[in-house]
């Protein structure tokens, strides 16, 4: 999916921050919640298998609009 919503890479100090992983097919798809490292990390290998991962704050709406 292609979309306009990009943002630069916070510093360290959020690293530890809750963040919500999403998928896209047709509608959004909550996966799970894990730090902001962690989910980095997962983004990174998921596209490495062709695979595409969105990360979101924990109170974000964008999966909701089902």
């Amino acid at each position: 999916m292609i979309t306009p919503y990009k943002n630069p890479l916070p510093s360290g100090e959020y690293a530890a921050n809750k963040v919500l992983i999403s998928f896209y097919k047709d509608r959004w798809i909550p996966i799970t919640f894990c730090s902001f490292k962690d989910a980095i990390a997962l983004h990174r290998k998921a596209l490495q298998t062709g695979k595409e991962i969105f990360i979101f704050p924990p109170d974000s709406k964008f999966y909701e609009s089902r």
